[in-house]
């Protein structure tokens, strides 16, 4: 049997190449670069945005503007045309029209009102995922190995053993507004932290550099947790259950972690 240990992703980001562009050019860039590795992410897998800051076509004011990957598309060949864009103000706006977990999907027709420059794209499902975790560059993605990670019984164990503190966690959660206010209160609560994995579906980090965010958790970080001396042991194809009872966060805080 060979002990050779498989070779760990590269960062394939080009500097060079990427100081020439403008922020929403980088922002392809990096979902191309993601999304051209398989094991990073499935076909027309994961989702990555940017905040920007731009000139509003009415106001001429600069304001803070989401691009994020919109309804369908593939993120290894998308193009600029690909991304929604809206606006962030509007979309911070709508924590005060959320009514809670049973009116949860009347947000989504939210969405188009909260559209920056007339911009066809529809917005994703996605987009309060990104919106609301508080770093300029986001990405969702499905890489194998999370996935490994994600899907077992004891993920949560797991994702602390291998990770430590740098990967957060949270159960499981279909993605809409409320998972994007779980993942939005995770961050602030949860600083250096430079992601999360969803049970039983995928992992996010955030960056404050564009280049940051396209690099996967650090192999270098893998390791057992104080005082085990062997590496965790996944209880590999279980189903995922829920931890706790999903109530809105306007009425309990988050699931303990």
């Amino acid at each position: 049997m060979s002990t050779t240990a498989p070779k760990r992703l590269a960062n394939l980001w080009d500097d060079a190449k990427a100081a020439s562009m403008s922020e929403p050019e980088r922002l392809v860039y990096r979902s191309n670069l993601l999304g051209s590795d398989k094991r990073v992410t499935n076909y027309g897998g994961g989702n990555t945005s940017s905040k920007i800051f731009q000139k509003d076509p009415l106001t001429g004011q600069d304001v803070e503007v989401l691009w994020v990957k919109g309804s369908g598309g593939d993120s290894a060949s998308i193009k600029l045309d690909g991304f929604s864009t809206l606006y962030m103000d509007k979309l911070r706006a709508l924590k005060g029209l959320y009514r809670g977990l049973d009116y949860e999907d009347e947000m989504v027709g939210y969405l188009p009102h909260a559209t920056f420059n007339l911009n066809p794209r529809a917005a994703s499902i996605d987009t309060p995922l990104h919106a609301y975790v508080n770093r300029p560059f986001v990405d969702h993605m499905h890489p194998d190995a999370i996935i490994a990670i994600a899907a077992s019984e004891n993920s949560k164990e797991l994702t602390k053993q291998i990770f430590g503190d740098t990967i957060g966690w949270l159960p499981r959660k279909k993605p809409g507004f409320e998972l994007g206010l779980w993942l939005g209160k995770f961050c602030e609560e949860n600083p250096s932290a430079k992601g999360l994995i969803l049970e039983s579906h995928g992992l996010f980090t955030r960056a404050t550099r564009p280049r940051n965010a396209t690099k996967p958790p650090s192999a270098s970080s893998i390791r057992p947790s104080s005082g085990s001396s062997s590496r965790p042991k996944a209880r590999p194809f279980s189903v995922a259950k829920p931890s706790n009872p999903f109530l809105p966060l306007t009425a309990a805080p988050l699931p303990p972690s």
